[in-house]
């Protein structure tokens, strides 16, 4: 029996946007920036310099302890800087303006989605579209609460008014997506990374997810070398390779890996591994003659 988990899929699993941390995207390396005094608390922020921020708003809470959006910024700067505690006393202080209470709730309830107390996100969070309909990253998360535990009529409720209210539909489109493939659904799941795709062409886990989804639905994919970007195509036969071994297709998946090294040998090394991991396997499962 060949070990699924062998293959390298670090890449591929599908691919949704987290409420309870933040994005990990894949960035250029860039050189090491210089801070300066010119930077405001929101730029460091925005560039990952958390605790740098952190300080940042202290300064400015202890010029005026009201400052509400320092104190929100600075609930935000630990809660990314990983120091969850911190922040959680931050935004109950925060909360006891109501103005700035909807605001807090969400940052707590994405506190106990990191901590893995999901009842407690969905109450912070229902407090939330509670007091603001509109309110969508809370949407998004009670939407993605509810896949966890199967509640499938409420996730679609949600996504629905996720996409309502969401300035960013992509995202919602392309977690609406994961959810379908949850569920077995491959073809409604394509059609929906199709629509993140189409809000949104640079979202790249979605056209990866979407690779997923077409391949699980059993479509083939070309295996003739075509006239588009061969990097591109790589990716896709890759991705195709990797479904049909999940589904116990291994010859397909072999076409698949091989096809995908010859679009684009210099570039494709991963689609090589996992096809000398699927070979590896594979030989594994041959037994050697019993001596008599």
């Amino acid at each position: 029996m060949i070990i699924r988990t062998a293959l390298a899929v670090s890449a591929f699993a599908l691919l949704g946007a987290c409420a309870g941390a933040p994005k990990a995207e894949m960035v250029d390396f860039a050189p090491l920036e210089r801070l300066s005094d010119a930077m405001t608390p929101d730029l460091l922020m925005s560039r990952g310099y958390y605790d740098q921020a952190a300080l940042a708003y202290r300064s400015a809470l202890a010029n005026n302890p009201e400052d509400h959006p320092a104190r929100f910024g600075l609930a935000e700067a630990q809660r990314l800087g990983g120091k969850l505690d911190a922040a959680a006393t931050e935004y109950t202080k925060l909360s006891e303006n109501p103005q700035w209470n909807g605001r807090a709730m969400e940052g707590l309830g994405r506190i106990a989605l990191n901590k893995g107390d999901r009842a407690g996100a969905l109450d912070k969070f229902s407090i939330v579209v509670a007091q603001d309909p509109t309110a969508w990253h809370s949407w998004l998360a009670i939407a993605q609460l509810n896949d966890i535990d199967k509640q499938w009529a409420k996730a679609d409720e949600a996504y629905a008014l996720a996409l309502a209210s969401s300035k960013e539909p992509a995202n919602v489109y392309n977690n609406h997506g994961v959810s379908m493939m949850a569920r077995g659904e491959p073809a409604v799941a394509a059609e929906l990374f199709r629509n993140a795709l189409a809000a949104d062409p640079k979202l790249t886990r979605a056209a990866t997810n979407l690779d997923m989804a077409v391949a699980a639905t059993g479509q083939a994919a070309s295996l003739d070398s075509g006239n588009g970007d061969a990097r591109e195509r790589a990716r896709k036969l890759n991705n195709y390779g990797y479904v049909a071994a999940l589904q116990g297709r291994d010859e397909d998946a072999k076409r698949y890996y091989e096809a995908a090294v010859k679009e684009h040998p210099s570039f494709y090394a991963l689609a090589f591994n996992n096809l000398k991991t699927l070979q590896t396997a594979e030989e594994s499962k041959v037994e050697p003659a019993k001596k008599k």
